[in-house]
């Protein structure tokens, strides 16, 4: 028997539709396909993945924080369930010590509490003005505590996951230089008003250009923050002027091109059963009614070669020192932080069950996608 769309999907009151049309079109051309994804990890040969050792020692301290958050208590055992951050935080910085460590496990906590309020299914997926109240208060927040006059007290009555993030962002400050604190006030901001950004792309009437979209996730997605956490980790300052340097730049978008990419990949399972159609192989195979699932899922996968090549040579152009061997560390330390922004997601995707369960996943890190809703 064919599958009810209608029950699968429901379109909001309202909806135009072409809307309707095209959704449902789209749901219809994917629906019970399974796909098997080769090794991302494959796809970006010279960058090895390693685990900070100290994982289960944070887990247990996480374990005793969490209760302390004021996010639902639901919400918070989902995310340590399936989402397991603090081994993503172990393979995005496997060198850092333990108490740095746990700060930056729990701004991947935040992260992923904060922007599941707004994501599809959230609190917030639907209202507009929630959702900007919500990121003015954050980057109110991110201000308070990274602006020229720190303060760490949230206001009365702050929505949980922002009373949460202000200890967060004390600390990082703490262990950052002022140069690198403003830098990363810059790019959380950027991440916050790019997600508000793409909720209204997902309250539009037509499916986004699949390029389109891919430009906006990359100039606004979380992982940029993550990589200038690079240094609070490790414990070393980047010259501006290094970090501003064309060949740094390039390398920076290029891994963070990487991460939406496999990402997209990645959570493309998880997405489709929420009817997130939001992800780049479904809106390529949307703008070309002759693109297969496979095809669209080939399509990104040679789009993560063609970016991991990229990123390869820029390295060259780096401004390495004839004299200054310290610095010339840094710069390999900061670049090979930006590799693992894009790796780390990838090895942490297969070892967690945020996306698809671990049986789907064979001894080769090939992933078998199953477009079927449970």
């Amino acid at each position: 028997m064919a599958p009810d769309i209608d029950h699968i999907w429901s379109p909001p009151s309202g909806a135009a539709a072409s809307l309707v049309d095209e959704r449902k079109s789209l749901i219809k051309r994917a629906l019970n396909q399974k796909v098997l994804v080769p090794s991302i990890l494959s796809l970006m040969p010279a960058w090895p993945s390693e685990l900070q050792p100290d994982i289960d020692e944070i887990n247990r301290v996480i374990d005793e924080w969490l209760p302390t958050v004021n996010v639902a208590e639901k919400k918070k055992a989902k995310h340590r369930a399936r989402g397991n951050y603090t081994l993503l935080t172990a393979v995005y910085y496997p060198h850092c010590k333990k108490d740095k460590m746990l700060t930056l496990s729990k701004f991947l906590y935040w992260i992923f509490l904060w922007d599941d309020e707004i994501d599809t299914g959230g609190e917030l997926t639907e209202d507009k003005e929630g959702t900007r109240l919500c990121c003015e208060e954050t980057n109110k927040c991110i201000d308070d505590c990274l602006g020229p006059n720190p303060n760490y007290t949230p206001p009365p009555n702050s929505r949980g996951t922002v009373e949460m993030f202000y200890p967060i962002l004390r600390d990082l400050r703490a262990g950052l230089s002022p140069v690198s604190t403003e830098r990363l006030r810059l790019e959380l901001h950027d991440y916050i008003n790019g997600v508000g950004r793409q909720q209204q792309v997902r309250q539009e009437d037509n499916l986004p250009d699949p390029w389109y979209h891919f430009q906006i996730r990359s100039d606004d997605v979380g992982v940029i923050p993550s990589i200038t956490q690079n240094e609070y980790a490790m414990e070393f300052e980047l010259p501006e002027y290094v970090r501003r340097h064309e060949a740094m730049e390039e390398i920076v978008q290029e891994c963070t091109k990487l991460t939406v990419l496999l990402n997209d990949v990645l959570s493309l399972q998880k997405e489709f059963r929420v009817s997130q159609l939001e992800n780049l192989v479904l809106l390529f195979m949307n703008k070309d009614e002759d693109m297969s699932l496979r095809g669209a899922i080939d399509k990104i996968l040679d789009l993560i070669r063609e970016h991991y090549a990229i990123c390869v040579a820029a390295e060259e152009r780096l401004p390495w020192s004839k004299d200054n061997e310290k610095l010339n560390e840094d710069i390999r330390e900061y670049v090979r932080g930006c590799h693992r922004l894009a790796t780390g997601t990838a090895y942490w995707s297969y070892a967690c069950e945020r996306y698809f369960k671990q049986s789907q996943v064979n001894d080769k890190f090939e992933v078998l996608l199953d477009l079927s809703y449970e």
